[in-house]
């Protein structure tokens, strides 16, 4: 995948992410701070992959890392977990 299209489909996710985060701040108030955000998609296994290894960079980096799996639950669309390479 050319980091082009990976940028393009990671914004799309941003934007559900702040769609979701405008109606539910309190999704976020367990998450630090000063933690990048890398997301994973509910269906594109390809997406998911290169982001997996953008995750992994950010954490080799000593970055905090918080990985933002979009969910096909509807009343749930967002988990978040510590990323941990």
């Amino acid at each position: 995948m050319s980091n082009k299209i990976q940028a393009k489909k990671n914004l799309e996710l941003v934007s559900k992410l702040a769609d979701y985060m405008a109606k539910n701040p309190q999704a976020e108030a367990s998450i630090p701070s000063n933690a990048s955000y890398v997301f994973f998609s509910a269906t594109d296994k390809e997406l998911n992959q290169a982001n997996l290894k953008l995750a992994e960079s950010l954490a080799s980096e000593g970055k905090v890392v918080v990985k933002a799996q979009e969910s096909k639950d509807k009343t749930n669309p967002w988990k978040f977990v510590l990323f941990t390479s």
